[in-house]
């Protein structure tokens, strides 16, 4: 971790980080959701009373707010906002030095909410820069159901008018796996470093705490990803695990995402997630359908034997499916034309399963070049242009 630049590491990687760290506010239903379970007036109290608690502390101490500077290579100051949320911290006290890689951990870990305001400050400069680049960044990859509020998912409440509803995140069942799909894809080795540690611990500061995610003493493939907890939301998991390739030789290694919202207990959002997670690793496989510069067929332009065009893949093409289902193919070729270059964009095959639902698609490329032909075979393809 020491190698990854700063910059490259947390913007989306952050961004993801946090914005899993609390619970959403559902705004669909999805399968694997229970029915959500309102707690507005407890934790409407327990907020007041500890922000009186905090208030009379201060009066009676005069303490100045909370600060925390982070450092990475080089060191940067940063000030935690005095009105931190009720909920898991990793314990940040006043001046302390804390190495981001540290935060991160106490982020994701132990959903840590001091953590999610040090690190948007630091990463954003304000807290609401960093929601306005969350809200960017969801829109950039369709999660068209998402809308943050603050980086660390928690409930905010009016004091005032105490009946409302607080405003919370939002987001879906779906919109979370697509922003876990795409950590995964750009951040894997960074995300699991973090995800998969069952303990974390942080001698230096007396610090050790079980990971949120129960998931990875029960299951040894699960290597992430966030719990998150809300009244409105209850109790939250997005969690992913690696699967491997079974006995067919078409099979291949692959990681299977999940998300259940909802549930009103920690123990029935883990059988949520077991079950989820049996299903799709019982049911699915993931296949190289078929294997780059794989031979698709032959053409030949005006039916002339010299003038013969190989086709084949242009890359490899992994799809996901059920087990031992039937998987058709379906090609589509554009009209071919004297010359031919090798590499040519010639048409596209396309794949789907038994209910029609297309699973994946492919260009097909020339293999070979067709620049070069007889006077003989020129004369042929006048004449057959000119309807002889």
């Amino acid at each position: 971790m020491k190698k990854i630049k700063l910059e490259s590491v947390f913007n989306e990687f952050t961004l993801m980080g946090i914005a899993v760290s609390g619970a959403f506010y559902l705004g669909e239903y999805w399968e694997g959701i229970a029915v959500i379970l309102f707690y507005l007036i407890g934790e409407w109290f327990q907020h007041k009373a500890v922000h009186k608690a905090r208030s009379d502390i201060k009066a009676l101490l005069d303490v100045r707010p909370e600060t925390a500077t982070v450092i990475y290579n080089n060191t940067y100051k940063i000030t935690v906002p005095e009105k931190v949320q009720p909920g898991e911290t990793i314990e940040v006290k006043v001046g302390e030095k804390v190495p981001l890689i540290e935060l991160m951990n106490g982020l994701m870990i132990v959903s840590g909410n001091d953590a999610a305001i040090a690190i948007a400050k630091h990463i954003g400069g304000s807290v609401d820069d960093f929601v306005k680049i969350m809200n960017k960044k969801t829109k950039e990859l369709g999660m068209k159901n998402t809308k943050f509020i603050n980086p660390n998912g928690l409930p905010v409440y009016n004091l005032k008018e105490p009946s409302k509803p607080p405003m919370e995140n939002i987001s879906t069942p779906r919109d979370i796996s697509i922003l876990a799909k795409y950590m995964f894809d750009n951040y894997e080795k960074e995300v699991t470093s973090i995800t998969d540690k069952e303990i974390y611990s942080y001698p230096e500061r007396g610090f050790c705490k079980n990971n949120t995610n129960v998931l990875l003493q029960l299951i040894p493939d699960v290597d992430g990803v966030k719990t998150g907890y809300t009244g409105n939301a209850g109790y939250c998991l997005c969690f992913s695990m690696k699967t491997y390739k079974g006995n067919n030789k078409s099979d291949c290694d692959n990681r299977l995402i999940g998300v259940v919202l909802g549930t009103n207990h920690k123990n029935k959002r883990t059988q949520a997630s077991m079950s989820l997670l049996k299903y799709g690793k019982e049911n699915f496989a993931t296949k190289n359908i078929i294997q780059k510069d794989q031979l698709i067929g032959k053409k030949y332009i005006y039916g002339i034997p010299e003038m013969e065009v190989c086709l084949k893949a242009q890359d490899n093409l992994y799809i996901t499916c059920k087990q031992n289902e039937n998987i058709k193919s379906e090609v589509t070729l554009k009209e071919i034309n004297y010359p031919i270059k090798k590499g040519d964009s010639l048409g596209v095959i396309k794949y789907y399963n038994s209910d029609g639902i297309e699973l994946g698609r492919l260009d097909i490329i020339s293999e070979n070049n067709l620049e070069e032909i007889t006077f003989k075979n020129k004369m042929k393809i006048f004449l057959r242009e000119h309807g002889f």
